[in-house]
Formats: C-alpha cells, sequence, structure tokens
C-alpha cells in the first residue's frame, strides 16, 4: 500500500436530532441529540485512519473549543493536519434533523470553509499538495478552489475525486473545466446539478460529464445501489435490504471504503462492494464514522453482505 492521500475540504461539529415522532412541520417536535465531529472530508478522513491509510487532511478550525476536541480525536487517529487554516473565529456546524426511521427531514449548515481555504492559502501550500498520489476534495471549498486544486491536480498528475457534498454545493462544479478529474461521486439530485446539459435521461447526463473530461462518474442511488461509468464500461451494483437508523455520511464511508479498496489494489467490483458495506454499516448507526472499523472487519462486513 504505496499511495499517499490527501484530503481537502470541510470539518464541522455534527449536531443530529433524531425526531420520536413523524415531523409535523411549523411545530416543536420532540427529539434525541447527537454530537459528533462532522464534514464530508473529515468523515472521510476518520473512515480512512481507521483503516490504516494515515491520511493528510486540509481543513479549517476554528479559535474555539470545539476545535480543541476536534484536533485532539485527529491526534488520536492518526490524521496529520498541520497544514490546515486555523485562522477562523470558530468551528463549523452542521445540524440536522430526521425522522424516526432515520431518513434526513432537513439539514443547516454554518462553514467558513470557502473564505479560509482561498486560492492564496492553497498556492501557499502547493510544495505540500503536490507530494500525494490521491486527492480527496469535498465541494465545500468555493468554486475558485475547486478550479484551482482540479488544475493544479491535473499539472502534477494526481488522481483527483471530488464528492459534490450537496445539491447546492455541487451546482458550483458546473460552471467549472473539470478536465482531468479521476472520478466525481454525485447521486442523482447532484448529477442534475452538475450537467450543463437540460436532459432527464441518467445515461446523457453523465457522457456529458465524460465529455468534460472526467475520467470516471459514480452515481449512488440509494437502495438501488449505485453505479460507475467511464467512456467505455458501467459496473452497477446493487444492495442488499437493511433498517436505517440514520442516514448521515453514508456517502463519506463509501467513498473512504472505496479508496481503501483502490489503494489496496482490489478489482473494481470489489471497491464497490467495500464501499457499499462501510455505507450499510453507517446506516445502522447514529453518526457518520464507524469508530468500531478496521480494515480486517470491513473485509469481513464485505464478505457477509457480498457472498459471491
Amino acid at each position: 500500500m504505496s499511495k499517499s492521500i490527501l484530503c481537502i475540504g470541510a470539518t464541522l461539529v455534527d449536531e443530529l436530532y433524531f425526531s420520536q415522532n413523524t415531523i409535523i412541520p411549523n411545530s416543536s417536535n420532540p427529539a434525541q441529540k447527537s454530537s459528533s465531529i462532522g464534514g464530508v472530508i473529515s468523515n472521510i478522513a476518520q473512515h480512512l485512519a481507521l483503516l490504516g491509510l494515515h491520511p493528510n487532511l486540509i481543513t479549517v478550525l476554528g479559535k474555539d473549543s470545539e476545535a480543541i476536541l476536534i484536533a485532539e480525536q485527529f491526534n488520536k487517529l492518526g490524521i496529520s493536519f498541520s497544514e490546515s487554516n486555523f485562522d477562523a473565529p470558530s468551528t463549523g456546524k452542521y445540524v440536522s434533523i430526521a425522522q424516526p426511521d432515520g431518513t434526513l427531514y432537513v439539514s443547516v449548515c454554518q462553514d467558513t470553509t470557502p473564505e479560509y481555504l482561498s486560492v492564496p492559502f492553497l498556492e501557499s501550500k502547493s510544495n505540500f499538495i503536490k507530494d500525494f498520489d490521491v486527492i480527496l476534495l469535498d465541494a465545500n471549498c468555493s468554486a475558485e478552489a475547486l478550479q484551482w486544486i482540479i488544475s493544479f491536480a491535473k499539472a502534477n498528475h494526481q488522481k483527483l475525486i471530488i464528492e459534490p457534498v450537496s445539491v447546492s454545493k455541487a451546482s458550483k462544479l458546473a460552471a467549472l473545466d473539470l478536465n482531468g478529474v479521476y472520478m466525481i461521486t454525485p447521486n442523482q439530485e447532484e448529477l442534475h446539478a452538475i450537467a450543463t446539459i437540460d436532459s432527464e435521461e441518467e445515461s446523457v447526463l453523465v457522457s456529458h460529464l465524460l465529455h468534460r473530461g472526467v475520467e470516471k462518474v459514480w452515481l449512488r442511488k440509494g437502495n438501488q445501489g449505485s453505479v460507475v461509468f467511464d467512456a467505455n464500461n458501467s459496473l452497477e451494483l446493487s444492495v442488499p435490504t437493511i433498517s436505517i437508523i440514520d442516514s448521515t455520511g453514508a456517502g463519506d464511508a463509501a467513498l473512504a471504503a472505496w479508496v481503501f479498496g483502490y489503494c489496496n489494489q482490489e478489482n473494481e467490483l470489489s471497491s464497490l462492494q467495500l464501499a457499499h458495506s462501510l455505507a450499510m454499516e453507517v446506516l445502522q448507526i447514529k453518526g457518520a464514522v464507524v469508530t468500531s472499523i478496521t480494515a480486517d472487519s470491513l473485509q469481513k462486513i464485505k464478505n457477509n453482505y457480498y457472498h459471491d
């Protein structure tokens, strides 16, 4: 396992509220609360660390007690984050409200990533960034920063994978030059936001992204599984039916497990099975990170879900 990994994007404090009853809009709803470290790229970095991949992280941490607690956890996991920006007055926060069955009802996010992971800041880290084989990037960054990283990774022959995060964040990618991006990982709604053509045909939208220079499009389809497309082939994988407790972070876990497979030279089907397996484990807990996961246990979980 020789590939070095750099994660770039948001670190947040996650506050997750689970409604005890079906949510009634415009009314107070009793709920239970769970708090943890969040942010798409930090969720990914935590799983990568637990799986033994020793990721580096460039993110934003504020001047507050929450940042101190996050730093302690990153140090405990072995996530190196010394090249991050520590100038923000406060650490970002993500608040979600879920239905009793764990499905997301609504979420809000306060995030300083676009301001503090600016192009000048990233340029100041150029010598550090160029040394990595794989860059994982979330779309919490500004459009200008996203474009800078895309161009930088292409120029330095690095594998760049972009996680769109949400429909609103994904829309920033619509106007960017995506030539040189190794993979992008939208769900169906995010795919529509990224594409710059008006079509309801999934295949047309995917082909459009491939023609814009993306090497692979990994389309997430919820309980229908997912499909990885490239210019010549597509690989589709279903998922078993499970009971969902909380949907937060499932896509982040899937990407971390896929990268784990990629770095261990697993074939694409095995990497996709690993991805689905970790995502399904996250769906069955409260929170975005399976803190007990290891490389060995993930392989066992995969074999349980995918026997053949």
